[in-house]
């Protein structure tokens, strides 16, 4: 099993994990679990797609050159995007429109999954509950679904490597 999977599978344990009250530090880490999940899923699919024939040791250097924050604008563009118009010229001839809505349903679950890991993470005032843990979590699992059905897709391998190389794709 792929750590994006046990990822996912702990973000379920831990938001079932207390049978009455659910503790503040289970939720909250069952939101960053999810989020992590979708994350390795895309870097791993990333690595496997630019590094496809190179050693696991390679593909591990590809997987650590993602970041999370070029990875969420990427993201967002994808989230929004309704014709070539709104990539840079670079990118948008790259891509068949309109765009897959799996597609876009991935690109947005992940903008959303990591806002939500940051207030998780860091925002100590905020309260969660089951319902809002276990809502995180299924838009991951969604997320996980839609990959599934779009991931052999040109628009899909196009995204891969936007997620990793947007700042160099963008040059004029």
């Amino acid at each position: 099993m792929s750590l994006a999977n046990d990822l996912l599978d702990q973000a379920n344990a831990l938001a079932s994990l207390d049978p009455g009250k659910p503790k503040q530090a289970n939720l909250r880490r069952a939101i960053s679990a999810a989020y992590y999940a979708l994350f390795h899923l895309l870097i791993d699919e990333g690595a496997a797609t630019v590094g496809s024939k190179l050693n696991a040791a390679a593909k591990a250097k590809i997987r650590r050159a993602f970041a999370h924050a070029d990875m969420k604008a990427v993201c967002a563009s994808y989230a929004k995007a309704s014709n070539v118009q709104s990539f840079n010229q670079q990118i948008g001839p790259l891509l068949l429109f309109p765009l897959d809505p799996l597609l876009m349903d991935v690109a947005e679950a992940f903008v959303l999954l990591q806002e939500a890991r940051h207030e998780a993470d860091y925002d100590v005032y905020v309260v969660y509950n089951r319902q809002d843990t276990t809502s995180n979590i299924r838009m991951a699992e969604d997320a996980f679904t839609a990959w599934r059905g779009v991931r052999s897709t040109d628009n899909a391998k196009v995204f891969l490597v936007d997620l990793l190389l947007r700042k160099n794709w963008s040059r004029s």
